[in-house]
């Protein structure tokens, strides 16, 4: 399968859109002759993957000996012996002490909320890492996840957690309402990204706090590398939202957007991320006529560091959070 480069409709302001790069292929399965075309709607400051691949198609994309929601370990974001030259250790320490962002947290929500007993709902649970925080926290949590493997690892920390996608709620959660919902790294892999949104609409309570978080492509790490920036993910991610279309797809469905914050900064500067570039580039290079010379990825992620001192935080962290109310 080919995906043809067409116009395509913006799944945010409906307008037509066309190509904007391509990868060609998935990095994590570089034998299969397979490209993914990306269109960008420059009103929005969204992409997408089009054409747009059948439910069948994604759940091969999954079909992988590792991944990241299979398990319930998570990274560190400290500086490890994972760098073992001074200049690495030194690269790393820098952009460590730089890192100002946060993850997200229940305070987050509690917050904007009043009372003692607060119930939520993650969507895309994964192995239950963020869910098991609103847990420790005094929440009332349930959880929603396609992936089996990524389900029984969250059953496995005594979590509730059930069959479902953003685009498919689970029959469970008929009638059901929440304090919070959370999409944490999900919104980018939906097949459609209204319908995800209006279903977690459907299940806040008014004055309900939607937690979202995605990819940022507005970093400057995405719009050098494009489909070789390793949170690109091509064809798991099927989205591309920077911190401005997040917001707007938020707002087009009824949300009032609270706050904007930022997490990601330090690992985009570790060995292991430019570990996976270096695979990535490899894997991508194999797959197209158009050779390019091979990058020197330290000295590239030192480039980026220095610039980073002058970046927003819009441009220089790797992921965006919204906080938005029900209204």
């Amino acid at each position: 399968m080919t995906l043809d480069t067409q116009i395509s409709p913006c799944a945010i302001c409906e307008k037509d859109i066309s190509q904007f790069f391509t990868a060609p292929c998935d990095y994590r399965k570089p034998t299969k002759p397979i490209s993914y075309d990306v269109h960008w709607c420059f009103t929005c400051s969204y992409g997408q993957v089009w054409r747009r691949p059948t439910k069948e198609d994604v759940a091969g994309f999954y079909e992988l000996e590792e991944y990241y929601t299979h398990s319930a370990s998570k990274d560190i974001d400290s500086p490890s012996n994972k760098e073992s030259l001074f200049l690495d250790r030194l690269r790393a320490h820098l952009a460590w002490r730089l890192d100002t962002g946060k993850d997200a947290s229940p305070k987050e929500a509690t917050s904007l909320l009043e009372g003692k007993s607060l119930t939520m709902l993650e969507i895309g649970c994964g192995s239950g890492v963020a869910i098991s925080k609103f847990n420790a926290a005094g929440f009332s949590v349930v959880g929603i996840e396609p992936d089996p493997k990524a389900r029984e690892a969250a059953r496995t920390t005594g979590l509730t957690v059930y069959e479902g996608t953003a685009e498919e709620l689970p029959d469970e959660l008929m009638g059901r309402k929440f304090d919070v919902v959370v999409m944490s790294h999900v919104l980018e892999h939906c097949l459609d990204i209204n319908a995800a949104v209006l279903n977690a609409r459907s299940v806040l309570k008014k004055d309900g706090i939607f937690i979202v978080e995605t990819p940022n492509c507005g970093s400057q790490g995405f719009k050098d590398q494009k489909a070789e920036w390793p949170w690109s993910d091509i064809p798991r991610h099927l989205n591309f939202f920077t911190p401005t279309s997040l917001s707007s797809i938020l707002s087009k469905h009824g949300f009032d957007v609270i706050t904007e914050n930022y997490s990601g900064f330090f690992r985009q500067f570790t060995n292991s991320w430019l570990s996976t570039e270096e695979e990535i580039w490899e894997s991508l290079q194999g797959s197209t006529e158009k050779k390019s010379k091979k990058p020197n990825f330290r000295r590239r992620a030192w480039g980026l560091l220095f610039r980073s001192l002058f970046y927003p935080k819009s441009a220089k962290y790797d992921s965006v959070r919204i906080i938005a109310k029900n209204n």
